[in-house]
């Protein structure tokens, strides 16, 4: 990895902390402000003021999720869950404002999930053009009352991206000012003394060692979970990440996997879980005997650290609550 791609890395890093920073002071202020009990939350869209879907809230969405996931107060329901129940009833967040609108959403997921929500979140993005203002709004069901909570902070390449623009182009560094250099001749009188010297010149070989490093290989780390065969082929550290890249494969039957999450211990005994909504392998199928690739993502926790996992463990999911089975690997190499 090159000097630049590796400063595009951290700048990359960087660019997205300021906005989930400014989200995971969102979602402590909507739970420091609903007084009640535990609550089963619905987060719905975050569209622009244009009301334009971007990338942005998916973005969002997935803070939000990582924010309340050990929360007291809110229990989230499975997202791609609710973003199907959005399309599905055609719901748009100028609804919201309107509690027989609400009402009847919430009566709508009850009816296709089993899962009444008690309040739902939805919000606005805008762009300022130097500056972006996020809006959350919380709205408890069978409560005519909103709660809302506002961040701004300065736009970024990333938040461009986000926003499906033009991504800005970097400003170069000024060039420091190099001082004026006057060389004033000084004449000193020296009393020299001449030596002849003799110079003898010899030839020094140093033997430098030549260190070459040898990819890290992945091809034994493989196993099978119920009729799924699992191959890792990568497992990189990037950014503020660990990505785990690898196939599944069924060779008797057409299969599903509905999702898959992971969980690895640390030469230190320090346990990470993967990001659950952060993987390709949900709601997918596969074709008989054809290796379906994917990826599972932490970003939970110093990862920075992280070199090696001294235990993997792969989990796929046929059904909600309903488990295939697992896969434990030992002694796995993270690549940075």
């Amino acid at each position: 990895m090159t000097f630049i791609s590796v400063m595009s890395l951290i700048s990359n890093a960087n660019e997205q902390e300021s906005i989930k920073q400014a989200v995971k002071k969102i979602a402590a202020e909507l739970e420091s402000k609903h007084t009640g009990g535990e609550v089963k939350i619905a987060i719905l869209e975050f569209r622009t003021k244009e009301n334009k879907l971007t990338g942005f809230n998916t973005f969002i969405q997935d803070e939000l999720l990582l924010n309340y996931r050990n929360s007291k107060k809110f229990k989230v329901i499975d997202q791609n869950d609710i973003n199907e129940m959005i399309k599905k009833f055609g719901w748009t967040n100028d609804k919201a404002k309107n509690f027989a609108d609400c009402e009847e959403f919430t009566n709508f997921i009850f009816k296709h999930l089993g899962i009444l929500p008690n309040a739902i979140i939805y919000g606005i993005i805008a762009d300022n053009d130097e500056t972006i203002t996020i809006t959350a709004n919380f709205v408890r069901n069978s409560v005519k009352s909103t709660i809302s909570a506002v961040e701004k902070f300065e736009s970024n390449a990333y938040t461009d991206k986000l926003l499906g623009k033009k991504i800005r182009e970097k400003k170069p560094d000024p060039k420091p000012v190099e001082p004026e250099i006057i060389i004033v001749p000084v004449v000193v009188e020296v009393e020299k003394e001449v030596i002849k010297e003799v110079i003898v010149e010899k030839e020094v070989v140093v033997d430098k060692p030549v260190i070459k490093t040898e990819p890290k290989q992945y091809s034994g780390l493989k196993g099978k979970i119920g009729n799924f065969e699992i191959e890792i082929i990568s497992v990189i550290h990037n950014g503020d990440k660990i990505t785990i890249e690898m196939t599944i494969k069924d060779s008797d039957y057409d299969s599903y996997v509905y999702s898959a999450d992971s969980r690895f211990f640390d030469t230190d005994g320090n346990e990470f879980k993967s990001d659950m909504y952060q993987n390709t392998f949900r709601d997918r199928k596969t074709m008989k005997a054809i290796p379906l690739k994917g990826s599972i993502t932490f970003r939970e926790g110093n990862l920075g650290k992280v070199n090696s996992m001294q235990a993997l463990e792969i989990t796929l999911w046929k059904g909600y609550n309903d488990k295939i089975g697992s896969l434990r690997l030992h002694d796995v190499a993270v690549s940075k």
